[in-house]
């Protein structure tokens, strides 16, 4: 158990700087149905030799993977072939190019239980490890040709959204997102079965920071008490349970680009608003993931 607790613990930090390199779709994940792996070499380390030789080279690219699961030696997925293995990835493992998301972006498609021969848990606990390289990989005695080892946990589809979520669950500054209140999973008495014409209005508030100097700056478009008078704050009604705010968080809270977004709390509430009974019980923050 303290084993994989640490795994996790790195893959929490590697992921801070890998979301912008590589992701899943769909997201979150069933682990047993088809996903796609994107990987933009774009977002390299290119001071790294091996990631600008990656960067340089035309491909095709292959993935390498060693977890939730390695294949070993002879099985139709194993990594590479041969008696330099590094040197002849395996046909089964090419990815395809995916120009219309980037002139350097790549992309594999799997069923991860398949692949791996893993159970779902095995895929949540674990995460997806793996790297992507050229069919030679260079080494034995010539500079490596290949990224950063990349580390994605993949993200099981909630059971229980609550009240109040958003999609997509990865929440990125510059990128459209929609804030969902849904009055029929509300567990507070007196939030309970709102008529569709009833105003709701959403608190929110940001926290960014500097990228230089790492100061920390909060935004917030309106003070709590003053949320109804500020009209891009009021939630759209959308159906008979449910109401919708969208917002590119940049743009909506104002955010320099020489910052990165940190968090974003919600709560919403009725116009009238006389005391906590008129706000939902579900008050989510949720932490940034990086474009």
């Amino acid at each position: 158990m303290k084993k994989i607790s640490a795994i996790l613990a790195l893959m929490a930090i590697a992921n801070i700087s890998m979301a912008q390199l590589a992701w899943i779709e769909p997201e979150p994940t069933l682990a047993n149905e088809p996903i796609t792996i994107y990987v933009d070499l774009s977002k390299l380390d290119l001071s790294l030799e091996h990631n600008q030789k990656l960067f340089d080279n035309p491909g095709p690219m292959y993935i390498w993977t060693w977890r939730p699961a390695e294949h070993p030696i002879g099985h139709p997925l194993v990594n590479g072939e041969g008696e330099k293995a590094w040197q002849n990835s395996n046909e089964a493992l090419k990815m395809t190019a995916v120009p219309e998301k980037g002139p350097k972006v790549w992309k594999y498609e799997m069923t991860p239980t398949e692949f791996y021969g893993v159970s779902a848990s095995d895929v949540y606990t674990k995460g997806l490890s793996f790297l992507v390289k050229p069919k030679n990989g260079g080494g034995y005695g010539d500079p490596d040709i290949k990224s950063n080892d990349i580390n994605l946990p993949v993200n099981p589809p909630k059971t229980d959204k609550g009240a109040v979520y958003l999609f997509p669950s990865v929440l990125l500054s510059d990128e459209i997102m929609t804030l969902t209140y849904d009055n029929a999973a509300e567990k507070k008495a007196t939030m309970r079965n709102l008529s569709p014409t009833e105003e709701l209005y959403v608190f929110v508030r940001a926290t960014a920071i500097d990228t230089t100097t790492q100061v920390v700056s909060i935004y917030q478009p309106s003070t709590f008490f003053q949320v109804p008078n500020n009209p891009k704050l009021r939630l759209e009604n959308s159906s008979a349970t449910q109401w919708k705010l969208y917002m590119i968080p940049r743009t909506f809270f104002n955010i320099p680009p020489t910052q990165n977004l940190q968090d974003i709390e919600f709560i919403v509430r009725k116009k009238n608003w006389s005391s906590d009974d008129d706000s939902s019980t579900d008050k989510p923050k949720v932490e940034a993931g990086c474009n």
